[in-house]
């Protein structure tokens, strides 16, 4: 590995890492001011929907959901943002799952603590809309009891 590639690689992970432990203090209010603020997409405009899941969503779990977005450090405790896109996996977890680790943040549910919690910075009914987009768009797949 030449030393661009070495320090290239070394920049990505530092700037990773730093984004995945500072997260709850601001990473998702730093994205979120891409929008307009909480409530400002309630129309469920499609457009607005996906505008919402790709700038705050799609940097960890990738635009299709695959959890390959730029943000995804596999090498950070071994774990990797969850694969949306997975309707095996998926088709397991309620849409009421889905609303509280959108919300609250991945260790309220039990899951990787890193995945910050997006209450600040949406409402519950944009939350929803994120919710049937991911089930809709990206898993193509609903619960199944």
């Amino acid at each position: 590995m030449s030393i661009n590639k070495h320090r290239v690689r070394t920049a990505s992970m530092v700037l990773c890492f730093s984004v995945m432990v500072f997260s709850g203090a601001g990473f998702s209010g730093e994205l979120s001011k891409s929008k307009a603020g909480p409530g400002k997409n309630e129309a469920g405009n499609e457009k607005a929907v996906k505008e919402n899941y790709d700038l705050n969503c799609a940097p960890c779990h990738g635009e299709t959901g695959k959890g390959n977005g730029p943000l995804a450090v596999e090498s950070v405790g071994g774990i990797k943002p969850r694969n949306l896109n997975n309707a095996k996996l998926l088709t397991t977890r309620t849409d009421e799952e889905l609303f509280k680790v959108t919300k609250f943040g991945g260790a309220s549910t039990g899951f990787f603590g890193r995945m910050p919690g997006w209450r600040d910075s949406f409402t519950d009914v944009e939350i929803n809309q994120i919710v049937r987009y991911i089930r809709k768009k990206i898993c193509m797949c609903e619960y199944k009891k």
